[in-house]
């Protein structure tokens, strides 16, 4: 026999139903205050091993670029007699000595368009690259350019402007300029190759042009630095040999680290430009027994 229920119970019956439905489905405030928090702490995991993740990635983009930059300039050679390009950016050979890369420049007609200072388009730093001399062993503008190097979006410490910059992250120890009576001009003159390094990553931030018109400079055995690093890989930088290898080398002293990042500082603290570190550095014996050639040699200056 079939009951019907009273008419206030048939009504009372579904709202308590949907009010259980909605208990047991809604989170309470805890609930949601103990997720975000769960959330809060994985972020705060797995943020600096993406940061790390990130930086190695760009560390090996470089070192790629390094050995590229390197068999090109090892391939040049080969194909010249041995002889290497010259080291320093420049708009014409110098003594018959093709540069292996120009400055900025464009084009009018097949005029070059010289554009050593101000303003500067990334494609008119881009022709610069592919006149160069190794540009025809590598035919990618991308290996001039380390991932790390931020210069590209925020300039240096003299601007943002587009004359700042700068796209180049590489260039070649300054006693690598291979144009004067004075300078070495043969690869194979240069004796434990593995050792000895070719292309370096600096952080040219002088107010001589919108380009490093040089090499990197350093003065060997003098206890100081000259031109700064490029400290582009959480305070490390990479350098390729005259061998064809890479490597990443990271600094051990701090000082070497403030010298790169800001010279300003490093002034303030008493550790300038050509100011012998005291107590004695450690990262600049490495940097002697790699630089490619020494400061003393019989009847020569150091180039600057």
């Amino acid at each position: 026999m079939r009951t019907t229920r009273p008419a206030h119970v048939a009504g009372i019956l579904p709202a308590i139903r949907g009010r259980d439905a909605l208990d047991t489905k809604a989170f309470t405030l805890i609930e949601l205050l103990v997720v975000i928090a769960i959330i809060a702490i994985l972020m705060a995991v797995l943020m600096p091993a993406l940061k790390i993740a990130r930086e190695q990635a760009r560390a090996v983009s470089c070192l790629s670029n390094q050995r590229s930059l390197c068999q090109a300039y090892i391939m040049y050679c080969d194909e010249n007699g041995g002889s290497m390009p010259a080291g320093w950016a420049a708009y014409a050979p110098v003594n018959r000595i093709p540069a292996w890369v120009m400055p900025p420049l464009d084009y009018a007609g097949n005029q070059i368009v010289q554009m050593p200072s101000g303003d500067v388009t990334l494609q008119q730093r881009y022709n610069g690259l592919m006149a160069g001399a190794l540009y025809p062993y590598l035919r990618t503008v991308k290996v001039y350019h380390c991932p790390g190097d931020n210069r590209l979006t925020q300039g240096t410490s003299l601007g943002r402007s587009l004359a700042y910059c700068i796209y180049r992250s590489y260039s070649l120890p300054d006693y690598l300029r291979a144009t004067e009576p004075v300078d070495p001009k043969k690869l194979s003159a240069f004796k434990d190759p593995g050792n000895k390094m070719l292309f370096i990553e600096d952080i040219y931030d002088g107010g001589a042009g919108n380009y490093n018109h040089a090499g990197w400079s350093y003065i060997p055995y003098s206890g100081a630095l000259w031109d700064p690093l490029g400290i582009f890989h959480s305070d490390a930088c990479t350098f390729s040999y005259m061998d064809g290898h890479a490597e990443r080398k990271k600094w051990a002293d701090k000082r070497t680290i403030i010298y790169c990042m800001s010279r300003a500082e490093a002034t303030a603290k008493g550790f300038g430009k050509g100011v012998t570190f005291n107590p004695p550095n450690e990262d600049l014996v490495w940097l002697d027994e790699h630089y490619p050639g020494p400061s003393d040699l019989p009847g020569e200056k150091p180039l600057r």
